[in-house]
């Protein structure tokens, strides 16, 4: 597949193409990774769900397949067809140790406002009329909840590990090429506004996790993932700030497992959230993003290999 084909058509042909090959994806290379499991293993995830007595491991195959073909394998395929320089189209420019390190900074800092909107966002009731939607939006994020933590609660440290690897490497390279990569710079083209850019690329990120009562810490993550991107310029910043964002979800879940395993980790109510500490975070966030964006390079080409 010869580079760059489609590299001098409009940015907004690029975009629905980029949904087109997501969509495609998805189908295709998933059914060849579900198929690949047959001759190997001896399983068939997909009869085996539809039945109902999928193991485990089935379940994360199945969740493995699809952060390749829902995320990585596109994205890579877009960088192709659309840019003579794929690396440069991705935003793999040079990484600086003290941006790196203020990207952690950032997450570590939003954490209690994090936890805020989740509580807000969980005890948001929709009009009556609205009553089915809001009751199927909280049967189907019970029922993610369910399955999370059936994944995660274990003691097995190489379960532990492949779980790390599942929801915290994957996750932090695929979404990150997806939406920070190649959807956002794309939306930036179009609308020529960079924040504009961010804040849509947040909404598609956290509406396609489909989990609407966790909706608003993930799409104030999204934002504050964009903004790394548009003022690091390389992705490298996000990648590693979404890797630690989920990281750190992870041991705190085996943390409160082991010291409280009389409550689920995963239940936002479990917290307690003081009224200051939110407005700390807050503040100390936007202080944060100030000081990336004062240490950032002003005038660095996007392309050089992190060295």
């Amino acid at each position: 597949m010869r580079k760059g084909v489609f590299a001098e058509y409009p940015p907004m042909f690029h975009l629905l193409l980029l949904f087109v090959l997501v969509i495609l994806s998805a189908i295709f290379v998933s059914m060849l990774g579900l198929a690949l499991a047959i001759p190997f293993t001896g399983w068939d995830p997909v009869m085996a769900i539809s039945r109902g007595d999928a193991t485990l491991w089935m379940y994360r195959y199945v969740q493995l397949v699809q952060s390749f073909a829902v995320f990585i394998v596109p994205s890579l395929l877009a960088a192709r067809l659309f840019s003579h320089f794929p690396i440069n189209w991705l935003w793999f420019g040079s990484a600086k140790f003290r941006l790196m390190f203020l990207s952690v900074l950032l997450i570590l800092a939003a954490q209690p406002l994090s936890s805020w909107l989740a509580e807000v966002n969980t005890r948001l009731v929709l009009p009556p009329s609205m009553e089915g939607i809001e009751n199927w939006m909280k049967s189907a994020e019970a029922s993610a909840g369910n399955m999370i933590f059936r994944f995660l609660d274990t003691q097995n440290v190489g379960i532990i590990l492949f779980n790390i690897f599942l929801m915290a490497i994957l996750p932090g390279i695929g979404e990150e090429l997806l939406f920070r990569g190649a959807i956002q710079p794309t939306v930036q083209r179009i609308v020529n506004n960079k924040h504009a850019a961010v804040w849509f690329t947040a909404f598609l990120f956290s509406a396609m996790h489909m989990q609407f009562l966790t909706f608003a810490p993930r799409f104030i993550l999204g934002a504050l993932l964009g903004y790394m991107l548009v003022y690091g310029k390389s992705i490298w910043y996000p990648i590693v700030a979404h890797f630690f964002n989920n990281f750190m979800a992870l041991m705190l879940f085996y943390y409160l497992r082991t010291t409280k395993p009389e409550i689920n980790p995963l239940d936002a109510s479990t917290g307690s959230y003081d009224g200051w500490l939110t407005v700390g975070s807050f503040v100390v966030v936007v202080g944060l993003l100030i000081m990336f964006r004062y240490n950032s390079p002003k005038n660095n080409k996007v392309g050089n290999i992190l060295s």
